[in-house]
């Protein structure tokens, strides 16, 4: 049992060092033992990624494209333009050249799907394809936290957490030990590029913009705004496929 008890002692603390090499048993055990936020202190963040502007832009891009494609094609149409995030409308195209505006999207967009416009004539849609959204997503989210990892190693900080937060699919948990200055950590997360990273207010996310008015009042606290998120509510994870919209109070 003593054997035991001594081993355990060393794996702690390693061999017993004397003033006159400078080092202490206490130095010892900061070097061994890894202290985490709730013992050491430090900062705890939320941060959301505005992954549905990624997919917005990749939709506004293929925009420039298209109006490429049918110029250099001599169809005649309006300016395609962009509805909502994931739609491209193409309107008044000319009824003999359906067939070409249709070789376009097929051959030079295989991630949206081709389709008229309810109600209007010689009006199309592509309608980006769900696994191309999701891909997009992850994409964003993944360089999001490679990106934010590279920037929290400047503090010089040991084993900080940088990971998707359990609750939905756009959002990403940095606790850093050691690190009391949450406004310093937001500034070298943000630096140097153009990620933008927003703190979350509120513990939970809420399930609509009335239930978040009502948690304050009716009144945001000063220098928030409500955002649409993604994911379930609770702290059991949803396929994404049941997963529905929810909203989050953020500084």
């Amino acid at each position: 049992m003593a054997a035991v008890i001594l081993l355990c002692i060393y794996g702690l603390v390693g061999l017993p060092s004397f003033p006159t090499s400078g080092g202490t048993i206490k130095q010892n055990l900061s070097e061994r033992i890894r202290l985490g936020l709730d013992l050491q202190g430090g900062t705890h963040l939320v941060l959301q990624v505005q992954v549905n502007e990624a997919v917005r832009q990749e939709t506004n891009q293929n925009v420039t494209q298209i109006y490429k494609l049918l110029r250099d094609r001599n169809i005649p149409s309006d300016q395609p333009v962009s509805i909502g995030d994931t739609q491209i409308k193409v309107s008044n195209v000319s009824p003999d050249r359906i067939g070409d505006l249709r070789a376009i999207a097929t051959d030079s967009f295989p991630g949206f799907d081709f389709s008229s416009v309810p109600g209007e004539t010689n009006g199309y849609l592509l309608t980006m394809k769900q696994a191309v959204i999701q891909t997009i997503q992850q994409r964003t989210m993944d360089q999001s936290v490679t990106t934010i990892r590279r920037r929290i190693d400047q503090l010089g900080l040991r084993e900080p957490v940088v990971e998707p937060y359990g609750q939905g699919d756009n959002e990403i948990i940095v606790e850093l030990a050691g690190e009391g200055d949450p406004a310093r950590a937001r500034q070298i997360i943000q630096a140097g590029g153009q990620l933008e990273v927003r703190l979350v207010e509120d513990a939970r996310p809420y399930g609509s913009e009335a239930e978040a008015l009502a948690a304050h009042n009716g009144m945001l606290p000063p220098n928030t705004e409500l955002l649409r998120g993604k994911g379930s509510l609770g702290q059991t994870r949803l396929p994404r496929e049941m997963c529905g919209t929810s909203f989050r109070v953020m500084r």
